[in-house]
C-alpha cells in the first residue's frame, strides 16, 4: 500500500476527526500555566516514648527419668503446679506453647546406641504487669518451673495503637504546614492534598533472656528474694508523606 492510498483511507476513516482534534488541542499548561497545579511532595515524622505497662514471660518446666511414663508423670505434676499457681495469680494470656519428650542415649561401640533415659520439657508463657513481675518471677521458680527463658517488656496493643494514631495526626499537620510554607515561598498556594501515606515504624518489645542456671539456683534457695525488674519505655515514630497540589 503506497503513501497516497494510506492518506486517502485515513481521510475517510472514523478516527480521522479525533486524530485531527487531538493534534489541534493546545497544551493547557503551555497556554494558561496559572490553571495547572504544581505538585509538592513532603513528609514529616512524629516521635514519642511510651511506658512499658506489660511484661510477657516465657518459662520452662523440665523433667528427667529412666522411663518415659516416669518422666511424663513428673512433668505433669510440675506443670500442673505452675499452671495452678499462675491461674491463682490471675495472669493474662496464660498458654502452654509446647510440650516435648526425647530419649537420652548412650553410645555403644558394640551395637546401636542405648536409651538410658528420657527428657521432658514444657514451655509456658503469660503476661503480667511490672508491679506484679518480681513476685511472679520468683513464684514460678518455687512452684515447679525450672527456668525463666525470657521476659519481654512492652506497652499494650491498645496503648501502641492510640500513640500511633496521635503521632499520625501530628505528623500530618506538620507535613501540611511544610507544604504551605514551600508553596508560599514559591509564590503559589496549596489548593488540595492529592495523596497521603503513613509509614509506621516497626515495633519490637524489649526482650531480656534469663540464665537458666541462675533461675535454677534461685529456685533451690531456701527463700529466694524477689527478682526486681525495671519496665522502662519504648520509642515510637510515624512518618506521613503527602502530595499537595498548589496553584498561583
Amino acid at each position: 500500500m503506497n503513501a497516497r492510498l494510506l492518506l486517502a483511507l485515513l481521510a475517510f476513516s472514523p478516527i480521522a476527526p479525533a486524530l485531527t482534534a487531538l493534534a489541534q488541542t493546545p497544551d493547557p499548561c503551555a497556554t494558561a500555566p496559572a490553571t495547572c497545579a504544581t505538585l509538592i511532595e513532603t513528609h514529616a515524622t512524629a516521635e514519642t516514648r511510651i511506658p512499658n505497662t506489660a511484661i510477657d514471660v516465657e518459662i520452662s518446666v523440665s523433667a528427667t527419668g529412666k522411663t518415659l511414663p516416669e518422666v511424663q508423670r513428673d512433668l505433669a505434676n510440675k506443670s500442673n503446679a505452675v499452671l495452678a499457681y499462675l491461674r491463682a495469680q490471675k495472669v493474662d494470656r496464660l498458654i502452654t506453647t509446647s510440650v516435648s519428650f526425647s530419649p537420652e542415649t548412650r553410645y555403644d561401640k558394640t551395637g546401636p546406641d542405648k536409651t538410658v533415659g528420657y527428657d521432658g520439657s514444657e514451655q509456658v508463657s503469660f503476661r503480667t504487669t511490672p508491679d506484679k513481675a518480681p513476685d511472679l518471677l520468683t513464684g514460678v521458680l518455687t512452684n515447679g518451673a525450672n527456668s525463666i527463658d525470657s521476659t519481654s517488656f512492652t506497652p499494650t496493643e491498645e496503648e501502641i495503637a492510640d500513640a500511633r494514631r496521635k503521632l499520625a495526626e501530628d505528623a500530618t499537620r506538620t507535613a501540611i504546614a511544610q507544604a504551605d510554607s514551600i508553596a508560599e515561598a514559591a509564590g503559589i498556594k496549596v489548593a488540595a492534598i492529592r495523596n497521603i501515606s503513613v509509614d509506621n515504624s516497626a515495633f519490637e518489645p524489649v526482650r531480656y533472656n534469663a540464665s537458666a542456671m541462675m533461675a535454677t539456683a534461685m529456685a533451690a534457695a531456701p527463700s529466694p528474694p524477689p527478682m526486681n525488674t525495671a519496665a522502662g519505655d519504648q520509642q515510637l515514630s510515624v512518618q506521613v508523606n503527602i502530595t499537595a497540589a498548589a496553584l498561583r
